[in-house]
């Protein structure tokens, strides 16, 4: 399946809101198109995000790249999250994943940015592969935590 990988701006936000609503679906969040598009169009408007997003000759959204730019305070260098990567179901096993995130390191490569850095669920084993294959390297050193602020330190 062909695609064409854009650089979104905000004329994009429809389209990735869309597929931005149904990614967070995927990782069990609730259906909320109206909140989604409020959010990437945000993102979009404040440039606090790069996104790419994957179309086909004919214009139908495919999928979506976003990271969020950073810094290591270890690696003395900016970095760049990658935070969100989704292809809709009928345009998955073609390569669209693998050229988004292509596409996200070649950003980072063009920007001097020293590390693109990203989770993903430990069940997610595809998406392990795909990420495997494209040279990350899954980190033995850091374990990730959270702490939600809205419940926590009460």
């Amino acid at each position: 399946m062909a695609s064409i990988i854009t650089q979104a701006d905000i004329s994009h936000s429809h389209g990735v809101a869309v597929l931005f609503n149904e990614y967070r679906q995927f990782y069990g969040a609730t259906d909320n198109l109206a909140a989604a598009e409020q959010f990437i169009r945000a993102r979009l408007q404040e440039n606090s995000s790069v996104v790419f997003i994957a179309q086909d000759p004919q214009g139908i959204d495919l999928g979506f790249v976003q990271l969020y730019p950073s810094f290591s305070s270890l690696r003395l260098a900016p970095i760049l999250i990658l935070n969100d990567v989704f292809v809709t179901q009928h345009a998955r096993c073609v390569g669209i994943g693998r050229a988004l995130v292509q596409r996200a390191a070649d950003y980072a490569r063009a920007h001097n940015v020293g590390y693109l850095i990203l989770e993903t669920q430990r069940d997610n084993l595809r998406a392990q592969g795909l990420y495997e294959g494209l040279g990350f390297v899954r980190n033995q050193d850091f374990f990730t935590y959270e702490l939600e602020i809205s419940s926590a330190l009460k």
